[in-house]
């Protein structure tokens, strides 16, 4: 039997789905771009916050958000084309603007768009201004890394602060199932602004706890949420749906 795509599990349909979160957003967006090429669909990975350069080699150079001649030409092309900003000082690409990013689904049958930041750690709490998502975005997924679990929150949590208020807890309380589901269930954490749009949460890293912890998250989630829950290990190619 043969297991779906991520694209397939997910559901990514015509349009702007935005990746927010921590804990994997990079690869799930480049494994979803290259699943929906390779299905015959164009496809545009962009940004609204900041990401460093995909590999030019699978995924062609990027393009600035104004060059819409060389995008469709790369599309047509590659079925796949990398739009962005220049690159900072610490070599990421910079945002796409909210005037660039609403040509693009012109161009494209899907774009992605990363839409959020964490400093590499595996959760987040959003800050006032976050997620940055398109208006137009008709899908978010929400990605988490597994291996915050069971860690002190101010060492796995981006933005710690306020999800220490949020939870009422310190920053040195390890961080359990039942919070970790509030902070992706609740309208201050992972499911921000996703009102009116498909919402799919990704549970990466899944060797990284252990299985009870998962499985309490998980029913902690459906308790609170009717998100679409997928758990997987991205790096790895797996995933299924919980």
């Amino acid at each position: 039997m043969q297991h779906p795509t991520l694209a397939q599990l997910l559901g990514i349909q015509p349009g702007i789905t935005a990746l927010v979160g921590a804990g994997g957003k990079t690869t799930a967006m480049l494994t979803l771009a290259q699943e929906l090429a390779a299905q015959g669909q164009r496809v545009i990975i962009t940004t609204t916050t900041h990401i460093f350069p995909p590999d030019c080699g699978l995924y062609g150079p990027v393009h600035q958000p104004g060059d819409l001649g060389g995008i469709a030409r790369q599309l047509e092309a590659r079925g796949l084309a990398v739009v962005a900003g220049p690159q900072d000082h610490r070599g990421k690409l910079t945002a796409t603007t909210p005037q660039e990013l609403a040509r693009l689904p012109q161009l494209a049958d899907v774009v992605l768009a990363e839409a959020d930041g964490s400093r590499m750690l595996p959760c987040k709490v959003p800050g006032p201004q976050e997620p940055a998502l398109p208006e137009d975005t008709v899908q978010v997924v929400g990605l988490v890394g597994l291996s915050c679990l069971g860690k002190p929150l101010e060492e796995v949590c981006f933005r710690s602060q306020l999800a220490c208020q949020q939870l009422n807890i310190t920053p040195q309380q390890p961080l359990n199932p039942g919070q970790l589901a509030r902070m992706i269930t609740s309208p201050w954490g992972l499911a921000k602004a996703t009102q009116g749009r498909r919402f799919s949460v990704v549970l990466n890293q899944r060797d990284a706890c252990p299985s009870q912890m998962i499985k309490e998250l998980v029913q902690a989630i459906h308790s609170g949420s009717s998100a679409q829950v997928v758990l997987a290990a991205l790096k790895h190619k797996q995933w299924k749906e919980v």
